[in-house]
């Protein structure tokens, strides 16, 4: 049975459950190396721990998010934008609250890729004092069959 947009709209406002996150020294280290630059100077944690870091954080598996956007199969997703925004750099040893949810859906029907549904959620990062160091915003595309 196709997936709905009635079905997909329940989606926008779920929270994820949130929790923290400590960047540690070697993560970083490793992090660096497979980007190809040397770690940061006085502390700084790569950005790149946007890309991962805040899934974690908040509580959710990438599998989590495919059971509820109803992924039809793992090979039907595919990722979309990726938006950062850095307030305050990350910091090696910092622990981070991390919090958000699904803020949209959109359903498009492309001529090559057929029917989707664009899938955004947003994540924010509070540093140990409480203020916000970083916000993450990504959407993902569920392809979805006609039938």
């Amino acid at each position: 049975m196709a997936v709905t947009l009635e079905q997909m709209r329940e989606v926008v406002g779920h929270r994820f459950p949130g929790g923290t996150y400590t960047i540690e020294s070697w993560e970083n280290v490793l992090l660096s190396d497979v980007t190809g630059v040397a770690p940061l100077p006085d502390g700084i944690a790569h950005p790149a721990f946007l890309f991962h870091a805040p899934l974690v954080g908040v509580g959710v598996r990438v599998q989590d998010i495919f059971e509820l956007c109803h992924a039809e199969s793992d090979e039907a997703v595919r990722a979309g934008e990726y938006r950062w925004s850095l307030h305050k750099p990350l910091r090696v040893g910092a622990t981070y609250r991390m919090s958000g949810g699904f803020t949209d859906v959109e359903r498009k029907e492309g001529r090559r890729g057929g029917l989707m549904d664009i899938v955004s959620f947003e994540i924010e990062l509070h540093d140990e004092a409480g203020a916000l160091a970083a916000t993450t915003i990504a959407s993902w595309i569920f392809l979805r069959s006609e039938s």
